[in-house]
């Protein structure tokens, strides 16, 4: 059967992004995308608010996919970096998977607010080195993926994996590890920072070749931006909006007064991405570049202000670089960064088995993914019924073969003739210097074999009224031939224990009435002579 069709689905305060791709002949493509604003405060950091009005919004999304509906009912969602605790925790080499996650709870609450009893939690080793191995883990409280679950499956979804928005825009951006390894033969030492700058939030992530190292989340992004527009020059919030997009950190934009509004807060942003940068280089290593990512990447020359603060390359991240045919976002391409963090949920979904890719927030016993097609699928339904039926029919065909043989039919030996011998691997007493006699040549060939007697007249003919009794053998019968060889032709079966009258004899075969009015030879080395 095909493997089922995952899409990324992502939520977040401001709006909901759905992506469904496919992979082609080695190309990942888009089959469909959607987006949706959400107006009101149906989601606040990461918290459902209002859970029927987002359940019509994602029915909303799906139905109104372009270039057509979403209508594949599993689904990948991310939950927002606000919402997750993560660590690094370092085990003994050789301590195993299971013995890790009965051991890392207690860990866990050495450095988390919630008892075990409150989080679902996942991990993952990211590297081994020195007799000790790296564990990446991350928790959520269980009252926030249990909300989106309700959601979901108000929405008729059935989600495969709750996946972390820092690995999902990790795996849309940056290069994976095994191509890296492919291309350069060696592992880079630098890692990247992501800066995932949405509307309520700024998220800040350092990933290296093994994943993610260390992640913030600061409480200023885009929505800040705009209510410092609206104050400083007395705007509505609509104008705001629109100046932030075209003024945004160009030193000629033409108002200076809002650049410099913007530069002020965005401020707040650049010492946050300092501090990690600092933090993360006191470990021994260093971060290379910086990458932008979220709605308010898109404000025009932010990255140019931001590599002047940091002093470091800073670029904003390219949401298609895996995607071969950005053709079918190209209303969108200006501002493909907004759909980042979907397409690596929906990147995840093409993974041989994508509920165990990666962290998996879900919790076991609500990991329903199967391979059975969604009810509206009737392509995919078609095949499964045709599969269906050929495995009855062959099942069938089977029964009858059986019941056939339980009747004493078998269809292999009509279709095949049977050789006129029996091995019997049983047998003990078997004289190996009769054997070799027999093999000789016989010089008697052609001419009659019969009991010797006195009153013998014609050499062709045997004695009158001698019977004849088939031997037992494996099969319970002797084929009757059409004549003294088995190069003749099979025309009957003469079962063993049976008693015939000897009509002819030729060659040590011995000719019998097998059934009235019907004549052939059987094998003499399988038949005994009655007195």
């Amino acid at each position: 059967m095909a493997k089922q069709k995952i899409f990324g689905l992502d939520i977040s305060d401001h709006s909901i992004e759905a992506t469904l791709l496919e992979k082609s002949m080695g190309k990942t493509k888009v089959v469909s995308y959607s987006r949706v604003v959400l107006r009101q405060e149906i989601v606040k950091n990461g918290v459902i608010k209002k859970p029927s009005l987002l359940t019509d919004k994602i029915k909303q999304l799906l139905a109104t996919a372009k270039p057509k509906a979403i209508r594949v009912p599993f689904c990948i969602v991310s939950i927002p970096d606000s919402q997750v605790f993560t660590n690094i925790f370092k085990f003994p080499a050789g301590l195993k998977h299971e013995e890790i996650r009965k051991t890392i709870p207690f860990k866990a609450e050495e450095v988390i607010p919630f008892r075990s009893s409150e989080i679902y939690f996942d991990f993952k080793t990211i590297n081994v080195s020195n007799g000790t191995q790296e564990v990446f883990y991350a928790a959520v409280p269980t009252k926030v993926v249990d909300s989106y679950v309700e959601v979901l499956s108000a929405a008729g979804l059935i989600p495969v994996a709750f996946d972390l928005e820092s690995l999902s825009l990790a795996r849309c951006l940056l290069v994976p590890k095994e191509d890296v390894r492919k291309q350069t033969k060696k592992t880079p030492a630098q890692a990247v920072l992501i800066i995932d700058i949405g509307s309520r939030t700024s998220d800040f992530n350092v990933v290296d070749i093994d994943g993610v190292r260390l992640n913030s989340v600061l409480k200023i992004a885009g929505n800040r931006f705009t209510k410092v527009l609206t104050a400083g020059l007395k705007i509505t919030g609509k104008e705001a909006d629109d100046l932030k997009m075209k003024v945004g950190f160009k030193a000629d934009g033409g108002n200076a007064q809002a650049l410099k509004l913007l530069q002020t807060e965005a401020q707040k942003i650049i010492k946050e991405a300092k501090k990690i940068i600092d933090y993360y280089q006191e470990t021994g290593s260093q971060i290379g570049g910086v990458l932008l990512a979220g709605g308010s990447s898109l404000l025009p020359e932010i990255e140019k202000f931001f590599a002047d603060q940091l002093g470091l390359p800073v670029a904003k991240g390219d949401a298609l670089r895996k995607v071969a045919d950005p053709a079918k976002l190209l209303p969108f391409k200006s501002k493909a960064i907004i759909f980042a963090n979907v397409i690596g949920l929906a990147l995840r979904g093409l993974k041989k088995k994508p509920e165990n890719y990666d962290i998996n927030l879900l919790p076991a016993k609500q990991r329903k993914f199967s391979l059975k097609p969604d009810k509206r699928d009737k392509k995919a339904w078609r095949a499964v019924y045709i599969r269906v039926a050929i495995l009855l029919i062959l099942c069938l065909a089977l029964l009858g073969l059986i019941n056939l043989q339980q009747r004493g039919f078998d269809i292999y030996k009509q279709a095949v003739n049977q050789p006129d011998y029996v091995t019997n691997s049983t047998d003990q007493n078997l004289d190996i210097q009769a054997l070799d006699a027999l093999r000789q040549p016989d010089q008697t060939i052609g001419s009659t074999t019969t009991p010797t007697t006195a009153d013998s007249q014609d050499s062709t003919e045997p004695p009158a009224l001698i019977d004849l009794e088939i031997q037992q053998t494996s099969i319970g019968f002797l084929n009757v031939r059409e004549g003294p060889a088995v190069s003749f032709a099979k025309v009957g079966e003469a079962s063993s224990g049976d008693i015939y009258q000897l009509i002819d004899e030729q060659n040590g075969w011995y000719k019998i009435e097998f059934i009235p009015g019907e004549f052939g030879w059987v094998s003499g080395q399988y038949v005994d002579k009655l007195p």
